[in-house]
């Protein structure tokens, strides 16, 4: 009983949110790999507030079949709790006509499974798609890397022509998905003048990261008040974007 409730819950969660954004049409941003998701989408809408932009992000783990609905209708969960689920199924509805939905939408896509990633973009059509690394942290519920790969090559290919893919060109599986796609692909990596952004350096000093980066014929030098190689990375992705957001 419980899990036909369940898929229930989940479909109309779907058929709802899908109605959302027909209704109000917003730009989605969609970041996706085996690691550094969060920092990424966190990165992006920073930036995008700091534009003054009105934007929305998954909380906390909302990125699976119901996670990513609730995040989008921006309703909170009911868990475990069939009562707590009564107002949250009356909220999704009434989210058709909320006003002053954001602009944007920057969603992190979590796949653990097959099938995953095409159930996601039966929700969403993103304009933007990210994917950060490709590696065996969710294998298990996999038959061979392929089939993870797969996941993400089904991503790519569902970005239209005028869409945009940024892939990490350090890594050999994320950087091959560029011959599934027909939309514009921009590369990020480090040390690497093939990248369309790179990182250059990272220096450690008292309260961060010193980081200088390139991103097509421009440069730029920054304080991440933070330690660690996946902080750098997201901030070079985010800066790739927000330079990218007018030529959509």
């Amino acid at each position: 009983m419980k899990k036909f409730l369940k898929i229930i819950l989940q479909y109309y969660l779907k058929v709802i949110t899908k109605i959302v954004l027909v209704v109000h049409n917003p730009v989605i941003i969609v970041v996706a790999g085996s690691t550094n998701k969060s920092f990424v989408r966190d990165e992006i809408k920073k930036i995008l507030l700091e534009k003054e932009k009105n934007v929305r992000a998954n909380p906390k783990n909302f990125n699976t079949e119901i996670g990513l609905p609730l995040a989008i209708l921006n309703i909170e969960s009911g868990y475990n709790s069939y009562r707590r689920w009564l107002p949250v199924i009356g909220s999704a509805f009434g989210a058709i006509f909320q006003k002053k939905f954001p602009e944007y939408l920057v969603l992190e896509l979590g796949v653990s499974q097959k099938g995953d990633m095409k159930y996601l973009l039966s929700i969403v059509k993103p304009q933007i798609a990210i994917v950060t690394e490709i590696t065996q942290r969710y294998i298990e519920s996999f038959s061979g890397m392929n089939r993870l790969v797969g996941e993400y090559v089904y991503l790519v290919k569902k970005i239209k022509k005028d869409g945009l893919v940024i892939l990490n060109w350090d890594n050999e599986r994320v950087r091959s998905l560029k011959k599934y796609t027909k939309a514009r692909v921009l590369y990020f990596g480090k040390d690497n003048l093939k990248c369309d952004g790179e990182i250059q350096e990272v220096k450690k000093v008292n309260n961060g990261m010193q980081v200088k980066m390139r991103y097509i014929d421009r440069e730029k030098e920054v304080l991440i008040k933070r330690f660690g190689n996946h902080h750098a990375t997201s901030t070079l992705i985010g800066w790739m974007v927000e330079n990218e957001l007018d030529n959509l």
